[in-house]
């Protein structure tokens, strides 16, 4: 990142307080205004960050040298970030804990200079929605000591904090990431404060994960209720929607999907048996005839569960087959999104190892079965974490703060399943 680029960066993060920070720049100094009092930031001061950001490994989002590691962290819930106040911020970056033995230190810290001029060097001048309160700003900046650019970025950007771990000997970079992640779980255990290590950009210049499916913009639109929905669903709908982490939302919509499944099982069950026995090939005189009525409900029955005997993921292509309309399916994933249909199409989730689907092919016979695959795999990733590789490699992991972006793609697809079942399965009021 050059120094015009750098300008430019910030001009545009900045744009959407260009009332309350005047902002110009030129060839070597960046010239603003806060609260009626003027400020320069040299072209000198910039090339001196630049210089010592890049005598360190970055790796999104945190520096690494021989004898430290900078991670960037945020706030993974709302209730994590209630909890940080401003009294127990000041307490917990004032205080650094100190292993002797291993010769560590462990502190939280603002984010430094360097990390922030790495952040800026990644974002794209995209239109984005900042973090930073339009109405907050004036008096943020007050409140700062120095109002340096990068002060001002850390306000705009809204993610000042990082751990820092610093060693007085030289360290490998997966010991310090080995430490850094026992500091934070230390922290997450006593002080029941949840801090994760920054993975992606949209957390820093945050787009909108989950897109509104408003499908009445007016009021005096709304009609009388004519169904009557079953009540162990709606709930799950609700969890599902009021939730804004995609675990839950597809666990929730998953629920329902899955709360039929026993009835459409014993139903193919009762279809297959009904149709051996009334072929009129069938004898019930003739042993091989009834070995093979035998077989079909052993074969139907080889997965013995607690709550429900029979393959889930067949149970959940036959849910799908009853209850989902393919093409009114296709149709409101287009409306809600242009592009996920192509995107199911052409991509195999990564930690689930789920299929790709062709959802443009309506007329293929075998499009539930690989849809139900598609969700099956996924469902599994989520909740087996068992500690064998061999399994994990077959079934996949999902790890929350790294997958949860990827997993959010699913949301509408498991959304609109979701609500055809409980729709399609209501009753007359």
């Amino acid at each position: 990142m050059d120094w015009n680029d750098f300008c430019s960066k910030i001009d545009n993060c900045s744009r959407l307080f260009r009332d309350k920070l005047q902002y110009s720049y030129d060839e070597e100094k960046i010239f603003y205004r806060i609260n009626g009092n003027e400020y320069i930031y040299t072209k000198n001061d910039f090339e001196n960050i630049k210089n010592k950001a890049e005598q360190a490994f970055y790796q999104p989002y945190s520096l690494i040298t021989e004898y430290q590691y900078e991670c960037l962290v945020d706030f993974p819930d709302i209730d994590s970030r209630r909890r940080f106040s401003i009294s127990f911020e000041d307490k917990l970056m004032s205080t650094s804990i100190i292993d002797s033995e291993n010769e560590i230190t462990y502190s939280f810290k603002e984010a430094s200079d360097e990390l922030i001029y790495y952040i800026l060097a990644t974002y794209e001048n995209v239109r984005i929605s900042l973090k930073m309160p339009y109405f907050m700003f004036e008096s943020r900046c007050a409140n700062l000591e120095n109002k340096t650019i990068f002060n001002i970025l850390r306000l705009i950007i809204r993610l000042p904090y990082a751990i820092l771990i610093q060693c007085n000997k030289r360290m490998s970079k997966d010991k310090l990431l080995s430490f850094s992640k026992s500091y934070l779980f230390n922290i997450a255990y006593n002080l029941d404060l949840v801090l994760k290590p920054i993975t992606s950009p949209d957390v820093l210049f945050p787009k909108r994960t989950f897109q509104s499916i408003r499908r009445v913009h007016n009021v005096d639109e709304l009609m009388p209720p004519k169904l009557s929905y079953t009540n162990e669903l709606a709930e799950q709908y609700y969890m599902a929607l009021a939730s804004s982490d995609p675990f839950v939302k597809f666990i929730g919509f998953y629920h329902i999907l899955e709360y039929f499944f026993e009835d459409v099982y014993n139903e193919d069950l009762l279809k297959n048996i009904q149709n051996i026995l009334q072929h009129p090939g069938f004898s019930s005189k003739r042993k091989k005839d009834i070995i093979k009525l035998v077989d079909t409900i052993k074969k139907k029955n080889h997965q013995n569960k607690e709550d429900f005997q029979g393959s889930e993921l067949e149970a959940l292509e036959l849910t799908i087959r009853k209850y989902i309309n393919l093409a009114e399916l296709i149709q409101d994933l287009s409306t809600y999104d242009s592009t996920i249909i192509d995107y199911y199409c052409n991509h195999e989730i990564t930690f689930s190892k789920g299929d790709s689907i062709n959802l443009h092919d309506l007329s293929n016979d075998k499009l539930p079965k690989k849809l139900a695959a598609r969700i099956y795999k996924t469902r599994n990733a989520l909740v087996h974490n068992k500690s064998n590789e061999a399994r994990l490699s077959e079934r996949g992991l999902y790890k929350p703060f790294k997958d949860n972006e990827e997993l959010s793609k699913e949301i509408p697809l498991m959304r609109f399943l979701a609500e055809s079942i409980i729709v399609n399965s209501a009753e007359s009021l």
